[in-house]
């Protein structure tokens, strides 16, 4: 897509409104859009959304005089306006050409055709002065435009790079598809590439609300593409130009006799009443809507990739990146190598070397450089690429059934954050450990969070942290420090583990206070991570557990989560989920938040309205192969019920989460910025709430279980199930409060 004149919504949202005029939902990585508006002229962009329009209204044209955006007004003559847009004499002369064509209004011929489709038509057009109005506006919106892509050098070449860039990224043959400006810009670039013999493969040039028949534009493009007479780009298979009859922009209403044929390929004219006629003539997606414009690029494209559930490269939430921002910008993203399995492929060391290499031609870059942050993983390749980047990688090696096809998938890293006592008795841990000694001795668990303070005093009773891994730093995690700048991870580690028995008072304890805690520091200062950090340390497990010949990291806690977008993979399988899942099948027990999405302030016509949300359950925790745990109150669970806060199920795909509820709400557990040797309790610990003090509950739990019923190590499955089975009712809905509250002693008898 090319887009035309005057302000427009931001690029991600217009070419969504642009999808669903033509396709009637997200193409997602299958169309790109050309975006050239000036912020200077227009600093904000226009309002909209996915399902309004792109009208090109004229309130949005006239924009900020002081920045000599200003459109017509009645009672300003022509020469006046142009002659503040440019001082160029040259500019001005095919400037006012264009203008007194399009101020002269609808020749008679086109008067004449209207009148004559009226009877058939639902439309009337506005009355003189109402048209000439809208014309005036549109006008100097286009003057303004096509000034700047004919007389300014700087702001020609950003227009043409604009739309050059989509087709360089490669991925043709290419529908092109050019309203208003647009068509020009695209009709300029076609003849160059063409020149060039660039190889470029357009199957169908389709122009829309096009000034294209005008002859001070026609006079230019002569200029600026070389040609004696204009004709039909050479790499263009089909040329389509429609045009509504009350379009003042689309001048000359058909183009065929205005551009020789080329190949034998000659432009087909069609005119059409715009969906949005008469009150926006010049309406983008009112073209888009017409007949003749679908009926052309469905007939163009591969009806079976062009469907709403259709394979994909790019996942589209991270085309609506690559969209929303600058060319240059770089992205996060998440490079999933193909299968080894399938026919043809290769092994995922292979995979990934050359997914390596790809990156450091394409970018030109080192591989140690930081702007590219480069991250091989074991089924991944973690980088940051700018949009061009992305979309060659994508077109080299996952091309589907071309050779040496080594990447399946190009994923959005995702961000994740940390997801924000008396609680040992609600669970009948304190009992369990008092009559079956269960106390997690000689179990292991993984908790990926922000880290920990390992010098805190709960965790030297027993020597609880095992290791600590920063997967936060480029490259493999080492052994050393995982120092938590947070503090979300040492709380969650002191619920799960550790004691304190200060001189006066009842002793602190985790809920399997014997437990081995494998720290991973998967979230940054300020309690944010990327996905790749997490599969670096579930990597790292899993290859732990696999050198030992046996489980030596018993499972895995997460209090983390985020959004996921359920248009690029199913619920509860997105990369994170599935590394998870693999993990799960090698017998380690995975415990997550269910996230703090349960209540919500909603923005309506009358105001904020504040509510309770179903299917609220965030990524990770919608992965069947876990235990997602949401919250209750910490003492008086059946009083009190669900937290408010804690997301509720189903999951979006129907299934049953939460698993289970434990305590979350003003869990008292350890602070890491406490100050050094310091006894008093009120100085080493601090109240926090939210799922993500319900999931250690849980996980402790389990824990404490392994390490007396040692049988089940290495059956979650089986673990689950005992879990949920000894659960207590809190007699609320199932996708609330899941089997309920867990009991430790319940499941150990």
């Amino acid at each position: 897509y090319v887009h035309g004149i005057g302000n427009k919504p931001a690029p991600d949202v217009l070419k969504c409104q642009w999808d669903k005029a033509l396709f009637d939902f997200d193409l997602g990585e299958r169309s790109r859009l050309a975006y050239w508006v000036s912020r200077a002229y227009y600093p904000e962009p226009s309002p909209g959304s996915c399902a309004t329009g792109d009208l090109v209204s004229p309130d949005e044209l006239a924009g900020p005089p002081s920045l000599g955006a200003r459109a017509f007004t009645l009672d300003e003559s022509i020469e006046s306006q142009v002659s503040q847009i440019t001082t160029d004499k040259a500019a001005q002369r095919a400037l006012l050409g264009i203008a007194r064509k399009l101020d002269r209004g609808p020749s008679a011929a086109v008067t004449q055709e209207i009148r004559a489709r009226e009877v058939h038509a639902k439309i009337t057009p506005f009355p003189r002065p109402v048209r000439e109005w809208l014309t005036r506006r549109l006008t100097g919106a286009l003057l303004r435009d096509v000034n700047d892509l004919f007389f300014v050098e700087e702001r020609r070449a950003s227009m043409r790079e604009s739309f050059r860039s989509r087709l360089a990224a490669g991925g043709g043959p290419f529908i092109v598809i050019g309203h208003s400006q647009g068509s020009m810009i695209a009709y300029d670039v076609l003849c160059e590439l063409s020149r060039e013999d660039s190889g470029i493969d357009v199957a169908l040039f389709v122009t829309i609300g096009s000034p294209l028949g005008i002859q001070e534009v026609q006079d230019q493009l002569k200029t600026h593409t070389k040609q004696k007479k204009l004709a039909v780009p050479g790499c263009v298979r089909r040329w389509l130009n429609v045009a509504d009859l009350l379009d003042p922009v689309a001048f000359d209403k058909r183009l065929g006799s205005d551009f020789a044929a080329t190949n034998g390929v000659r432009v087909e004219d069609d005119v059409e009443w715009n969906h949005d006629s008469p009150r926006h003539p010049h309406s983008g997606t009112g073209y888009l809507r017409t007949k003749p414009v679908r009926r052309a690029v469905r007939e163009a494209v591969d009806t079976a990739l062009f469907q709403p559930v259709a394979p994909f490269i790019i996942a589209r939430e991270v085309v609506r990146d690559l969209e929303s921002a600058s060319a240059e910008f770089r992205h996060k993203v998440l490079i999933e190598l193909s299968d080894p399995g399938e026919s043809e492929a290769v092994s995922l060391d292979v995979a990934r070397q050359r997914v390596v290499d790809a990156i450091l031609d394409l970018s030109g870059r080192e591989e140690d450089d930081d702007a590219l942050c480069l991250e091989p993983l074991q089924r991944y390749v973690a980088a940051h690429l700018s949009r061009g980047e992305t979309e060659r990688l994508a077109n080299q090696l996952a091309a589907p059934g071309a050779p040496g096809r080594v990447v399946r998938r190009v994923w959005r890293n995702g961000s994740k954050c940390a997801l924000l006592g008396k609680s040992v008795h609600t669970v009948q841990a304190y009992p369990a450990h008092a009559a079956y000694m269960a106390l997690g001795h000689d179990v292991n668990w993984g908790v990926l969070d922000s880290g920990i303070a390992p010098g805190h005093a709960h965790f030297k009773t027993h020597s609880n942290i095992k290791a600590q891994f920063d997967c936060t730093k480029r490259g493999q995690p080492k052994e050393g420090t995982a120092a938590d700048e947070h503090g979300h991870g040492t709380h969650v580690a002191g619920i799960i583990a550790g004691q304190f028995t200060p001189r006066n008072g009842e002793p602190v304890t985790g809920i399997a206070p014997k437990a081995g805690l494998y720290v991973y520091k998967v979230l940054d200062r300020d309690g944010n991570g990327d996905d790749a950090w997490i599969i670096k340390a579930l990597d790292h497990i899993a290859a732990t557990n696999e050198r030992a010949g046996r489980l030596a990291i018993h499972g895995i806690n997460l209090s983390l989560g985020g959004s996921f977008d359920q248009s690029s993979y199913a619920c509860g399988h997105s990369p994170l989920c599935r590394e998870l899942k693999r993990l799960w099948r090698q017998g380690v027990l995975v415990v997550i938040a269910a996230g703090n999405e349960g209540f919500m302030t909603l923005e309506s016509s009358d105001g904020p309205i504040e509510a309770n949300m179903d299917l609220s359950i965030g990524d990770p925790a919608n992965l069947e192969e876990a235990l997602a745990v949401g919250s209750v109150h910490k003492e008086n669970p059946h009083s009190y019920g669900i937290s408010y806060f804690s997301s509720r199920g189903p999951t979006a795909d129907g299934r049953q989460k939460p698993d289970c509820v434990a305590p979350g709400e003003r869990i008292l557990s350890c602070r890491h910025d406490f100050p050094a040797n310091s006894k008093d309790v009120k100085k080493l610990y601090v109240e926090m709430s939210g799922t993500s003090m319900a999931a250690p509950h849980v996980t402790g739990i389990c824990a404490a279980f392994l390490s007396i019923r040692r049988e089940f190590i290495g059956q979650p499955d089986k673990v689950k199930e005992i879990l949920l089975a000894n659960c207590t009712d809190l007699g609320r809905d199932r996708p609330m409060q899941g089997a309920g509250l867990p009991n430790l002693v319940r499941m150990l008898v």
